[in-house]
């Protein structure tokens, strides 16, 4: 099976809910988050357990990672400008500026990425490097030597509603 969709992971949803004190969480807005580009010999699953969301983990193994050296690197690129807001009543939702490559790139086969929070190192109910949600991309997405922009949504990359 390979992407399908994009989805949050159920561990991360479930994750900062179940955290014990003096565990060092302290969330998506002040962590370092990355987005890391993947082939399509991936397999995302929501319901993965906590220990295979991870980068460099289960299914997202650096094997399956497409890179493009100094300006798409091993392990992705940071988000910027990361947001908590409630855009309406009963919403919550975590957004990002787009991403780009750091300059001109090539990369080949992108079908979509992993957004990870590089902070988290492990512990009580959580992986190194937890996964928060994977994004398709639609396709493969293909550059060469030029601009690389991962735009996420004007709904953000996770939005809870009640």
């Amino acid at each position: 099976m390979a992407w399908t969709e994009s989805k949050a992971f159920r561990a991360w949803i479930s994750g900062p809910m179940m955290q014990a004190a003096g565990t060092g969480y302290t969330g998506l807005d002040s962590d370092t988050v990355k987005a890391a580009l993947f082939d399509n010999n991936v397999t995302p699953d929501r319901d993965a357990a906590v220990a295979e969301t991870g980068y460099n983990t289960g299914t997202w193994t650096t094997a399956r990672e497409i890179t493009g050296g100094t300006n798409w690197p091993v392990g992705g690129r940071s988000l910027a400008s990361k947001t908590f807001t409630s855009p309406a009543p009963g919403t919550v939702m975590f957004d990002a500026a787009d991403l780009s490559a750091g300059g001109t790139v090539t990369l080949t086969d992108a079908y979509g990425c992993l957004v990870y929070d590089d902070s988290i190192t492990g512990g009580t109910n959580a992986v190194a490097d937890q996964g928060v949600a994977y994004f398709y991309f639609g396709g493969p997405q293909s550059v060469v030597s030029g601009s690389f922009t991962v735009v996420w949504s004007s709904n953000g990359l996770v939005r809870f509603e009640s």
